[in-house]
């Protein structure tokens, strides 16, 4: 999975977890939550260095500023920076409607979600984000997209209820990823015989039908052009698909593919049969972790497995650059546990603080 802020020393000063009874919010020091443009969390992420924990592209700057353009509408930003006097404890990326606020981001569009959050100091910056939260008349947290993992669900329910807070949790989702081996050979031997067999029968109906390969671009030229083709084989696949993509989300699909490839997160892979783009495979790449964010296929190319064996070629090519874990992200569909992904819960939690 992905790996944050290793450094020792940012684990060394975490405060005590307050008490009831020491008054409704116990903090050690002065926390305050400064607010944040969306321009100034690209600053603080770069001045930062490897002391806040960037999870997830989900949470990356680019990303949260292109979500905001679109689809902030008339709710108020709520990006406060976390300190404890001069220390920094992490930021908070959220939004509000009326007294209940959210993670800056949507369900439909962010497979994760979280905090930004100094590694070892978990506690300290959840109790003063109630506190902040309490003073700006805040009522209800409501947070999708957690991974067990993730800082939310490390400390947010002990700091809650040392509080006397409110707080529910509930599974809302699942993902999968797959955590990859040094070869291709030591993957397919992972595998169920039944599940190696069709993949080595799919291959070989290919090999008989088209001359094929991978196609991956990375350079921001190339994967602005690439779009194209890309927002085509989505449409095409499913009628859902199609029906998902509206304006303004085929809009952000565009602009977030476009300032990650700035960053170098973009690897999107095509599987030509041909001089055909048949099938494709959007892909992010940060921390050692590749994440397949959406596909699309020619249907007519279903027969040959185009799409599964796109994502089965992304894979290997991931392995194959060293990658630790292939996230096929949200979604229970079958293929992604015959491909040998484990299951992750998601969960939704809400702090009541009422």
């Amino acid at each position: 999975m992905s790996t944050c802020c290793t450094d020792p020393s940012c684990r060394a000063d975490v405060g005590p977890t307050g008490r009831r009874g020491e008054g409704a919010f116990p903090w050690k020091g002065s926390p305050s939550a400064v607010p944040l443009t969306i321009e100034g969390l690209q600053t603080l992420r770069e001045a930062s260095g490897g002391t806040l924990c960037w999870g997830f592209p989900f949470m990356l700057p680019s990303w949260l500023m292109q979500w905001w353009d679109l689809f902030g509408g008339d709710q108020e930003l709520l990006l406060w920076e976390v300190r404890d006097g001069g220390r920094l404890l992490g930021v908070a990326p959220l939004r509000a409607a009326g007294d209940t606020a959210g993670f800056l981001g949507s369900h439909d569009l962010c497979d994760y979600q979280d905090f930004i959050v100094r590694p070892g100091l978990e506690d300290d910056f959840f109790r003063s984000l109630v506190r902040a939260l309490g003073e700006r008349g805040i009522a209800h947290l409501d947070l999708n997209g957690l991974r067990p993992d993730s800082a939310t669900l490390s400390a947010l329910p002990s700091v809650a209820e040392a509080l006397g807070v409110g707080f529910t949790r509930e599974q809302e989702d699942v993902s999968y990823e797959l955590p990859l081996p040094s070869s291709w050979e030591a993957y397919l031997s992972g595998l169920s015989g039944k599940e190696r067999h069709e993949i080595h029968r799919k291959f070989r109906r290919l090999d008989n039908r088209f001359p094929h390969r991978l196609e991956v671009l990375e350079t921001p030229a190339e994967v602005e052009t690439g779009m194209e083709d890309f927002i085509r084989l989505f449409k095409m696949s499913r009628p859902e698909k199609e029906a998902f993509l509206s304006e303004s989300r085929e809009a952000f699909l565009r602009r977030v593919t476009r300032a990650l490839s700035r960053e170098g997160l973009v690897k999107l892979t095509f599987l030509r049969l041909g001089v055909h783009r048949a099938a494709a495979a959007l892909c992010f790449d940060m921390n050692g972790t590749v994440y397949l964010y959406n596909s699309g296929m020619d249907p007519d190319y279903r027969d040959l497995s185009a799409g599964l064996l796109c994502k089965l070629l992304s894979v290997r090519h991931s392995l194959e650059a060293g990658r630790a874990t292939y996230d096929f992200l949200k979604g229970a569909e079958i293929y992604k546990a015959r491909l040998g992904a484990r299951a992750v819960p998601l969960y939704r939690c809400r702090l009541h603080l009422e």
